[in-house]
């Protein structure tokens, strides 16, 4: 089968990073398959590359509402240069990421006669309305080209239940969305002994390593992480977390373990290449994500599968898919999001008992191996890219 694969991610080395791995991802293990798939990063920036749009992004008002007529505009020249895309490389079907008030797609497919199926990673408007408010959305338009989309597609996937939830309030038919969460390259991931460079580059050496590895933009609250860190060092002196990443908040932390006297029992590693995290988690004992609880949890952690992976024990908030993937005390830990006291008993728990770590992360890499491999989850996706070609909506299994 060859597969056109579209996808609208902005910056793709940057803020886009995980998103671009996740394409990558789907479209080795496809081939891997025997598929033949044409990757196309459609509005990607090319490294160093920046766009001041003639500078009318500094008008305050142009800014606020013209942003999003800017990207309905924009699908026009999309269209054209896809259609284009889709004659040189003649595809069987087109696999779509959805985007923020993005249509093309679905119009260059349906102008080539061809199978659309919509992947969707996230619910655009509810995100949008969260993580960009300096935008006029126009919600009325955003929710209708939204649902034109959801509604026009072949088929649809989604990354968890959740967000098919949230899709199925646009009314297309329950039969064509399906569930296809990520999956994890278990090749590069595996338990490994800690690296020695890195270990000597933070100081980690007779340390118990809590380990962080991610954005910032979902962190539960500084002051709850910083009382839990300094509550967790009060116990035991040679607990070390290792933070990596960037968001809005990371300062805000590397500022309070200052001043609360908490420095010497943190280390920030800052942005790092997504080939470098292997190593990264060889060096952590324990692997934590303090996901805020006031927000829909539509996500599939990629991160969550990659801890598993390397076989570290893993202690995460029961949100979402996150329930379905791990089993507490099985193959990791889970406490209810918002109760900070009992994550702080489950991580004393993993520090002061390292058999138990090594048992949870022997069974979290069995369920990876079986369960959550990206070869596992692309076939799951074939079968949908499939559907689509055929014409023909099948209940999911």
């Amino acid at each position: 089968m060859k597969v056109s694969y579209f996808n609208y991610h902005y910056d793709v080395e940057g803020s886009a990073i995980g998103a671009a791995t996740q394409i990558r991802a789907i479209a080795a293990a496809l081939t891997r398959l025997g598929h033949r798939v044409d990757v196309q990063f459609r509005t990607a920036k090319k490294p160093g590359e920046h766009r001041d749009y003639l500078g009318l992004k500094k008008i305050p008002g142009l800014r606020r509402y013209g942003h999003v007529p800017r990207l309905i505009w924009r699908n026009f020249a999309l269209i054209r240069e896809e259609l284009k895309l889709l004659d040189q490389f003649r595809p069987d079907v087109v696999l779509a990421v959805s985007s923020y008030a993005n249509f093309s797609a679905l119009a260059a497919s349906r102008r080539r006669r061809l199978p659309l199926v919509l992947f969707a990673e996230a619910p655009l408007e509810y995100e949008y309305r969260l993580f960009y408010p300096q935008y006029y959305r126009y919600p009325w338009l955003s929710r209708g080209l939204e649902g034109i989309n959801v509604r026009g597609a072949g088929q649809v996937t989604c990354i968890s239940e959740v967000l098919k939830g949230y899709l199925m309030r646009y009314e297309a038919p329950a039969a064509k969305l399906h569930v296809v969460p990520n999956g994890v390259d278990h090749l590069a991931f595996t338990p490994r002994e800690p690296d020695p460079e890195l270990m000597a580059r933070w100081r980690l050496q007779d340390r118990v390593v809590i380990g962080y590895i991610g954005s910032f933009e979902f962190f539960s609250g500084v002051e709850r992480f910083l009382a839990l860190a300094k509550r967790i060092i009060a116990a035991h002196s040679r607990v070390v977390f290792l933070l990596v990443g960037k968001g809005r908040v990371d300062d805000a932390i590397r500022r309070g373990a200052e001043s609360g006297g908490l420095g010497p029992h943190f280390r920030f590693a800052g942005s790092l290449p997504h080939q470098l995290i292997p190593r990264l988690l060889s060096v952590m004992d324990v692997v934590i994500s303090p996901y805020k609880e006031d927000y829909l949890f539509y996500g599939s952690s990629m991160k969550l599968l990659e801890y598993m992976a390397a076989g570290k024990a893993a202690l995460f908030p029961a949100l979402g898919q996150i329930k379905e993937v791990v089993c507490d005390g099985y193959n990791g830990r889970l406490y209810e999001p918002g109760d900070h006291d009992t994550m702080a008993l489950k991580l004393l728990e993993l520090i002061e008992h390292e058999d138990l770590r090594l048992q949870l992360g022997a069974q979290a890499r069995l369920t990876i191996e079986n369960h959550w491999t990206w070869d596992i989850q692309a076939a799951r996706l074939a079968h949908v890219l499939q559907l689509a070609r055929e014409n023909r909506p099948v209940e999911r299994s």
